[in-house]
């Protein structure tokens, strides 16, 4: 199966240096000052699992251990990956890109074969994943995907996983992948981030559904790269995950003795969310990320070897062995294909969660034509001549219930704009 690194969308290039760090308006909303106090990302390695790193970039130098798999950038889009989480700043006298954890440092898994559009094949980025699960990095950073699950990926994401690796994944662009559910970002177990922007509002050409966890952001990001100015813009869920895996860096180093699930579960604990929002939803998942709340908490971890997401976000878990899988579960062909006619709030809506909803789908769930008709005892029925009566009662409370509804739903969603205008990234 043919996917693609570049969920990424690049815009021209940036022009100058030191122009870069003025751009990167996350780090100010974030107030990273205050959670760089607490910690900066020294002794935690991250795996970028991309199209290689340009390890002799200016904000780069020194931050960039090895290269199993090979040296140099087939594409640009790892450099900037590897940027936003270990980039030192240092261009420009210190107006580069400043990753979000600077002391972190990064090693770079290119996978083979990739072409310079970005291109490869999911069975040779699956070596890349097995190869990263073999290294000391404790984060796997994974910011590709396409739709439909390929049995070599799935795999080397479960051996990851059992080697102790936090691996996060990009919840995946419409442009590039079209409609449908992502992977690797909903194999079970993997931390799948959305993108947001400057508003606090989710990225209208996301991919969203039941695998998102997280949401960061991701509109607008300054980043190195490979082309001539050393500087390059991007949108998309492949920015939001290398910020996530940054963050959970910062963590990790605040608090080297915890496991991958404790990590994700002080991540998932300590979000930017709207009054009253329903978490964990299809847009933004338990909330946008926020380093300074994950660094500032005194929270429990919790259990170190029960992954908060496992049966919660992404696709169910495997059964265990010798145990038939549930029937409700899709099969991968089925997942692997999506509706002509669905949109991204469609796809998000029906991949939703028992007992969640999102701002756009709160209202029940009506009987479709694959539902079994549904046998309930018949109610007495009223005297004749109180039909007409009861009937018209009814219509007037059904007209008078709608419309306090509506109401409801406009001035929710008026409410949670404003909060994400007013309260974004926290």
């Amino acid at each position: 199966m043919t996917t693609y690194a570049g969920l990424a969308l690049v815009a021209p290039p940036v022009a100058r240096a030191d122009s870069v760090r003025a751009q990167q308006w996350y780090l100010d909303s974030w107030r990273m000052d205050e959670a760089w106090r607490i910690a900066r990302g020294a002794g935690i390695t991250v795996a970028v699992v991309d199209s290689g790193v340009d390890a002799s970039h200016t904000d780069l130098a020194g931050q960039v251990t090895d290269s199993p798999l090979g040296p140099g950038d087939a594409s640009g889009h790892g450099t900037q990956m590897a940027s936003l989480i270990v980039g030192t700043g240092a261009a420009g006298g210190g107006q580069g890109v400043h990753g979000v954890a600077p002391e972190a440092k990064v090693m770079s898994f290119r996978i083979p074969g990739m072409t310079g559009s970005g291109v490869f094949e999911t069975d040779e980025a699956a070596r890349a994943i097995r190869a990263a699960a073999d290294s000391p990095a404790q984060i796997v950073n994974i910011s590709s995907g396409g739709i439909g699950r390929n049995p070599a990926q799935t795999d080397a994401v479960a051996y990851a996983l059992s080697r102790g690796k936090l691996v996060v994944a990009s919840g995946g662009n419409v442009p590039a992948n079209g409609p449908g559910v992502v992977y690797p970002a909903a194999l079970p177990g993997v931390l799948a981030v959305s993108a947001v922007g400057t508003d606090g509002r989710i990225w209208s050409d996301g991919n969203y559904g039941h695998w998102i966890s997280l949401a960061a952001p991701g509109v607008g990001i300054p980043a190195a790269c490979t082309a001539p100015t050393k500087y390059c813009m991007g949108t998309g869920s492949s920015s939001a995950a290398a910020l996530v895996s940054a963050v959970a860096a910062l963590v990790w180093s605040a608090h080297p003795d915890w496991t991958a699930n404790q990590v994700i579960r002080r991540l998932i604990g300590n979000t930017s969310t709207a009054p009253n929002e329903q978490i964990p939803n299809d847009h933004v998942g338990f909330g946008i990320v926020s380093p300074r709340r994950a660094l500032q908490s005194d929270a429990p971890p919790g259990p170190a070897d029960v992954s908060p997401l496992l049966g919660v976000r992404g696709d169910p878990p495997p059964p265990p062995p010798g145990t038939a899988a549930p029937s409700a579960t899709p099969s991968d062909s089925a997942s692997a294909t999506s509706s002509a006619a669905a949109t991204v709030d469609a796809a998000a809506k029906s991949a939703a969660p028992t007992g969640t909803s999102t701002a756009e789908d709160t209202a029940p769930a009506g009987p479709t034509a694959a539902d079994p008709p549904t046998t309930r005892p018949e109610a007495e029925a009223p005297p004749p001549g109180d039909r007409a009566g009861l009937g018209t009662i009814l219509g007037v409370v059904g007209a008078v219930v709608g419309g306090l509804l509506a109401v409801l739903s406009l001035a929710y969603a008026l409410l949670r704009a404003h909060r994400r205008r007013a309260e974004l990234l926290g």
